[in-house]
This record gives C-alpha cells, structure tokens and sequence, in this order.
C-alpha cells in the first residue's frame, strides 16, 4: 500500500511543480492575469482533492494543454521560472561575490556571447575572431559584463570596460528582447 502512496506523492508533487514552473513562466512574460482564474482553479483542486488520481491526472493534462498551446504561440516554455536581471556596474571585486566575465554582442535580432575567465578585452577579441570565422554573425554591440546566477536569476552586471552610456544601451535592448537574451544566456 505505501507504493501506491509514494507514486500519489510523486505524481501531486509533479503536477504542483509543473503548474507553479508554468504560474512563474506566465508572470515573468506578463501573461499571468489571462490565465488566473484557471491557474487558481487547479491549484484548488489539487489542495481539496490531492488523494484523487483523477483529479490529478485532469489537472496535468490541463497544465500540459496550456503549456503546448504557449508553445504554439512561440513561447519557450523549457527555461521554465528562470529570469535575468540587469543590476548596475561591478569592479573586479565582483569575482569575490561569485561572478563571471562575459563579453555580449547584441544584434538587432540575435545574440553573441563568450564567458571565460581572461579579462573582458581578451575575451571581446575572441569573440570578434570566432564571430569574424563563422561568417554568420551579424553587426553587434559590444557588451562588458558581470554574471552569476542566484537562484533561478541571471544576473548581469556592468565591468569596467562598459561605459554608462553602452549600460543604457543595453537597458533599452533589453526590455523588448528580455526572452531572446534569457534563451540564449540560459546555458551559461
């Protein structure tokens, strides 16, 4: 009989895990309140009637259908309750704090990026060179930056090398291309 509770456990804390990973996707990409009132109606059900496999399973496919349905309409679902955030300029002591070098190239469409422990020019020439190798890499900005991850949170920081002025560069690209530069730094 304890088999039978530990899959029941499993399979609530699953679907509790799919439908908050999907309640924090919905928040960060600002698309929380359409789907509300469904997202606190499963949430209800599984907190009334969480020994109902039935309704477990009612309320996964639920969440599933609406996850494919996101993915439909383009959203990348897999990066799940990550974020990023921009947080002001940094100095070499930031190493200290547990952050990382990471040189960005922003194009209108796409993103470039190279992280390494050499200092922030070494790693711009790198990504120049590999950029300039590849052929495929279109005009970029050129970013100086700080990384961690804190938790689910990217974190990017302003160097040295990054002047105010290309900081609000990079601010004013990333509000609109928020998820772009998610995707693509997700691996980091």
């Amino acid at each position: 009989m304890s088999t039978f509770f530990n899959r029941l456990a499993e399979s609530t804390s699953s679907t509790w895990r799919l439908l908050s990973d999907t309640t924090n996707f919905l928040s960060r990409v600002k698309l929380l309140d359409s789907y509300e009132t469904e997202l606190r109606s499963w949430r209800g059900q599984l907190a009334h009637k969480r020994t109902d496999p039935q309704v477990l399973k009612a309320v996964r496919e639920d969440v599933v259908a609406l996850r494919r349905l996101l993915r439909e309409q383009g959203y990348d679902l897999r990066l799940g309750s990550k974020d990023i955030a921009l947080e002001g300029f940094r100095n070499d002591d930031a190493m200290g704090e547990g952050f990382q070098r990471l040189v960005l190239g922003l194009a209108d469409d796409d993103v470039y990026y190279l992280a390494g422990s050499v200092n922030h020019i070494e790693l711009a020439e790198m990504l120049d060179s590999h950029c300039r190798q590849k052929r495929s890499c279109k005009p970029y900005r050129l970013h100086c930056l700080w990384y961690r991850w804190r938790s689910d949170v990217l974190v990017l920081s302003g160097a040295a090398s990054e002047t105010a002025e290309m900081f609000e560069d990079l601010k004013a690209w990333f509000g609109p291309n928020h998820e772009l530069l998610l995707k693509k730094l997700s691996r980091l």
